[in-house]
């Protein structure tokens, strides 16, 4: 049987992908060129979606979220001065990471105590925080297409009906 919630993760993991290689094309200079946006730079919104991606997995890992917090704000630095080459290793890790987690998850929909710094207590699931990630990454995948429009660039579909038809979805009957 399927389980949508990590397949989504999945598409999250390949519309990353689509990126990398699309960004992999950009000079150096242009990946990381400063524009008034959403944020400073390509480079900075996609190391943006790594170090939140890091943070819940954190979390996930039975860090607290302010723990995971300081851990992805100390990395932060480092993280954006990588080439894509080398932040689409880091990826590759932590997607390893992920799925190993995943793979020892009995239960999915297994509940725990998110305690947000910013906003209080709340019982979630770790399906819950699979579909924020996922649902993140598109979010800020769209600001780097806007951002590459911006910068006289195309950028490349990730919608999830694209994963659909991709050649990496083993077809479920």
């Amino acid at each position: 049987m399927i389980n949508h919630v990590e397949n989504l993760y999945k598409y999250h993991v390949w519309a990353n992908q689509r990126i990398i290689d699309h960004l992999k094309t950009l000079s150096p200079e242009k990946y990381q060129k400063e524009i008034k946006s959403v944020f400073s730079s390509v480079s900075k919104a996609f190391s943006h979606i790594y170090l939140v991606d890091y943070l819940w997995l954190n979390i996930l890992e039975g860090q607290s979220m302010n723990e995971a917090l300081q851990s992805s704000f100390q990395l932060q630095e480092k993280i954006e001065k990588l080439s894509i080459e080398d932040l689409e290793t880091k990826f590759h890790t932590l997607t390893t990471q992920f799925k190993s987690f995943l793979n020892r998850q009995e239960d999915i929909e297994k509940k725990m105590l998110l305690d947000n710094p910013y906003a209080g207590l709340r019982e979630t699931s770790l399906s819950e925080i699979l579909l924020h990630v996922v649902n993140h990454g598109t979010y800020h995948r769209g600001n780097i297409s806007a951002m590459l429009h911006q910068l006289g660039d195309s950028s490349v579909m990730t919608d999830y009906a694209f994963y659909w038809y991709s050649d990496n979805v083993m077809h479920h009957k």
